[in-house]
């Protein structure tokens, strides 16, 4: 058996293989032809098994006609005797009527018979009895012809010879009736198994044409259906992601599409590995580009701090005069440079999604009054006004110091290029559904051709034909605020006017409370009670760079009640603090030998010097750096380049703290 199940598959597997490679077209007409093939061939069956019915049927009606034309004939002879007898014994020739019909009719049913049998022994039959029939119409011939009233011997002998034939006619019409009677039985017999045959044969067909209606479906689900079915779950796999492995089991239509699937998954996978590989590559770039954010704003920072800080110190200490002036601009120049660093930080953030915003429900018009509170300064440099004009009760979802910032850029913007001695418009109402800002300056507004450029990174407008100080990310950033916080900024078509757009929102009694204005004086000097303290203050500053330990040293020099004492290591600090308590630490993060928040984990950890005020002033601006070393428990962070009064005014509450 194994023998043969192999060979079977042998024979097999290139009738599977050519069907397999077969187009669908030829393959669909295949299988809608095999049921109507095997319909058809059944139909033919049916229809030559009722022809031999209708052969059969036909037979039987001869055979029946035959049989009562026998009959007749038998009845004929014996009417035509009875006749002839008769009038042989009454001389009555109305008796040879029967005679005369018989004479006419017998011959043509001779010739009937002889037509109409098919079977050889009635034919055998019928020549015996057709020359007896004919003797017998001679005899009753020549009786019929009698004259004589009185019967003599040739009468007598010709009369019985007539009977002696009549008789041997009437056996073999009776053996011819008899066999034609059996034909007749036979030939019923066959007409009913016919029939029967015919009905099994009309049952067989519907049972072929239900098999092959059946064996079609099946081939065509195992050989179609369930192909499309692999290539419809292989997509489904494709969708996701997963990898296939679709055999090519046939060269036709989906054959092609089997392959074509294969390849697409090759594709995919291989463009799957180029993406997983190229945001290993974007991880790995933007991981480097934080942490060259990061290390270039401490370095940047870093000589800022001296700079900025000693600028400060100058600009306070020198007389009225030319070196004054020079400290300013050395001051103003490095405010610029520091606004030009934060504005490539904050745009660095944003774009890579490290930006934080908190977004809360607050009052805009505070923040509005704060805006122009601020930016009047800059006004009154131009001989410019500012017309402002808010409607009441405005409420949005913002970042409140994100938007101020944005604010504060239009407004600046319109104060430094729009024209002097001119008034700019600071407008808000609640269109709509959204609150709009706008602010307008008296200038022509900006070409159509050239509004493509607003937004783009360095690029200032104008900036050939203007002395006016500026980054060209002012815009860029506003912008991408703007986005971050659900909202628009946009440029009027035929007006020098910026706006911004917000979702407008009511208060639910959770409107944030507007912040006072920060105090823009400068109080580099200490409050003359704070240099009189009893008792000089000791104040730790731990910091590896000369310059900004300088910078320290002539801060503190105006504090004539602070003993400054210097680190430039955690290894030095950690000796001074075993021989001292400081009355503040001052900790800057970077340090050569290890982290400034090491050793403010340290401070934290001893019992002694838990309540040392602790101030941090770090190169790092990072959000993620200053929550995380706030949340240790400083008393402040500054980032660098220091604000000098800020500072000042910080370390004298702190020093005041202490005394009470």
């Amino acid at each position: 058996m194994p023998k043969l199940r192999d060979a079977y598959l042998q024979l097999s597997e290139p009738l599977r293989r050519q069907w397999q490679d077969l187009p669908l077209t030829i393959k669909g007409i295949v299988l809608n032809a095999l049921p109507l093939t095997v319909l058809l061939a059944s139909l033919a069956l049916i229809f030559k098994s009722e022809q031999q019915s209708a052969l059969l049927e036909m037979r039987v009606q001869n055979a029946l006609q035959i049989q009562q034309d026998i009959q007749t004939l038998q009845t004929q002879l014996l009417e035509a005797s009875t006749g002839v007898r008769d009038f042989l014994l009454t001389g009555n020739r109305q008796f040879l009527s029967g005679y005369q019909h018989a004479k006419l009719t017998m011959p043509r049913l001779l010739d009937t018979l002889e037509q109409k049998l098919d079977d050889e022994a009635q034919q055998q039959l019928l020549h015996v009895i057709h020359p007896l029939l004919q003797k017998n119409l001679d005899d009753l011939a020549t009786l019929a012809s009698n004259t004589s009233h009185e019967a003599n011997e040739q009468l007598i002998r010709k009369f019985l010879s007539q009977s002696d034939a009549l008789n041997r006619l009437r056996e073999d019409l009776q053996s011819m009736s008899d066999r034609e009677a059996s034909l007749v039985t036979k030939d019923k017999q066959d007409v009913i198994h016919e029939r029967q045959r015919n009905f099994q044969i009309t049952i067989m067909a519907v049972i072929a044409g239900v098999l092959g209606s059946l064996i079609g479906v099946w081939i065509f689900s195992n050989t179609i259906v369930a192909r499309v079915r692999t290539i419809r779950d292989s997509a489904n796999h494709l969708v996701k992601g997963e990898p296939l492995a679709l055999p090519r089991i046939s060269r036709d239509e989906l054959g092609e599409l089997t392959e074509e699937l294969d390849h697409a998954s090759q594709l995919l996978a291989q463009s799957t590995q180029e993406a997983h590989q190229a945001r290993v590559e974007a991880e790995e770039a933007s991981a480097a580009k934080s942490n060259f954010l990061s290390r270039t704003s401490h370095e940047l920072r870093t000589p800022l701090n001296a700079i900025l800080g000693f600028a400060q110190i100058l600009e306070n200490d020198l007389p009225e005069g030319r070196q004054k002036d020079s400290a300013t601009l050395i001051y103003n120049a490095g405010q610029h440079l520091l606004k030009l660093i934060n504005e490539v930080l904050d745009i660095s953030r944003i774009e890579s999604g490290d930006i934080a915003m908190s977004l809360e429900v607050m009052a805009l018009n505070p923040l509005l009054e704060e805006a122009t509170h601020y930016i009047k300064p800059l006004g009154r440099v131009r001989d410019m006004q500012i017309k402002t004009q808010f409607a009441e009760h405005l409420y949005v979802r913002a970042d409140r110091q994100r938007l101020l910032q944005v604010i504060l850029n239009l407004l600046a913007n319109a104060l430094k290029y729009g024209p002097e001695n001119t008034t700019v418009s600071f407008n808000a109402y609640l269109a709509g559904d959204h609150i709009r800002i706008e602010v307008m300056d008296g200038g022509n507004g900006i070409p159509t051709e050239l509004r493509s450029r607003l937004f783009t990174p360095f690029d200032r407008l104008g900036a050939e034909r203007t002395m006016t100080e500026g980054t060209g990310l002012g815009l860029v950033l506003s912008k991408q605020l703007m986005d971050a916080m659900g909202g628009e900024i946009g440029v009027a078509d035929t007006q020098s006017m910026f706006w911004i757009s917000l979702p407008a929102c009511t208060a639910d009694g959770s409107t944030a409370p507007a912040l006072a204005p920060a105090s823009t004086e400068k109080a580099l000097m200490p409050p003359p009670a704070a240099s009189q303290a009893h008792q000089k203050k000791h104040v730790l500053y731990v910091e590896d760079h000369a310059s900004n330990r300088a910078l320290m040293e002539a801060i503190m020099s105006r504090h004539k009640g602070i003993k400054l004492h210097l680190a430039n290591s955690m290894q030095e600090s950690m000796i001074w603090l075993r021989d001292m308590t400081p009355d503040v630490l001052m900790v800057d993060l970077n340090l050569p030998d290890g982290s400034g928040e090491q050793l403010i984990e340290h401070v934290k950890s001893r019992s002694d010097m838990q309540q040392v005020p602790i101030i941090v002033l770090s190169a790092d601006a990072l959000p993620e750096t200053i929550t995380r070393v706030q949340q240790m428990g400083i008393s402040q962070y500054f980032t660098k380049p220091v604000n000098v009064a800020a500072f000042n005014q910080h370390l004298q509450h702190l020093l005041l703290e202490s005394t009470r």
